[in-house]
């Protein structure tokens, strides 16, 4: 029995939908089915074109493919550990074909958790802003739907963080659009839990890291929750186990 009153291999939906969790192969993904590039002392220019490859690997997902996906995400978020406790969570809309999570920040507020969205302001600062409804968003900046103006912002230092990413790496490292908003967040921030979400092909090995990149306690796939090394900002460190 899982938060919420689900069972293992299962979650739920407000209005009583099921999403069936999807099953792992023997032994998990295999290496064999993740893209994998090599990123080490790349410099800034092969960085962007890290995130440009990634890019196109996901666009070229299937529709079927994304919501299957992201359906196992949700999976792993509703059984996640830190669930059960945690009061607020801050989610994010999906842009394009990134992993989504919307049907878990429903059930999360169907739950009675409190439920937050990223809205920019000033064109680069970036907080969170507290809804009740995912009907509350309008489309803003870089295209990505956000909170209505009159959603009132929220500051809690522990919340739950999902964050979204074009590539990942087996040590929390992250790399995002290259605006530096969630670095940022976090430096402003820094006690609340990062939880990255990724489709497994968004994972590389090892991605180099700047003074400012900030890593994730926990990386979420569609196959398995990945250790990072989120209570360091940026270096090499040891790779973590993955479970």
């Amino acid at each position: 029995m899982t938060a919420g009153g689900t069972h293992k291999g299962e979650g739920r939906l407000s209005g009583g939908v099921v999403l069936q969790e999807e099953s792992e192969p023997a032994g998990g993904i295999s290496r064999q089915e993740t893209t994998i590039l090599r990123t080490e002392g790349w410099p800034a220019e092969e960085r962007a074109d890290l995130r440009k490859r990634h890019r196109a690997l996901r666009a070229a997902m299937t529709q079927p493919e994304v919501e299957k996906k992201s359906r196992a995400i949700c999976q792993r978020l509703l059984r996640a550990d830190w669930y059960p406790s945690c009061r607020i969570i801050y989610g994010y809309y999906p842009l394009g074909k990134e992993a989504d999570c919307r049907a878990f920040l429903v059930q999360a507020l169907a739950d009675g958790r409190r439920v937050a969205l990223p809205r920019m302001r000033d064109g680069a600062r970036m907080d969170f802003y507290e809804i009740t409804s995912l009907k509350q968003v309008a489309e803003g900046t870089f295209h990505v739907m956000e909170p209505l103006p009159d959603c009132e912002m929220v500051q809690v230092a522990d919340a739950v963080v999902l964050v979204p990413g074009v590539v990942f790496d087996h040590n929390g490292g992250r790399y995002g659009y290259g605006k530096g908003c969630y670095d940022r967040y976090f430096a402003r921030f820094p006690g609340l839990t990062r939880v990255g979400i990724a489709y497994e092909n968004q994972i590389e090995p090892y991605l180099t890291q700047t003074a400012t990149d900030v890593r994730m306690h926990t990386i979420v796939t569609e196959a398995r929750n990945r250790c990072g090394q989120g209570d360091s900002r940026s270096g090499n460190g040891n790779r973590p186990d993955e479970s």
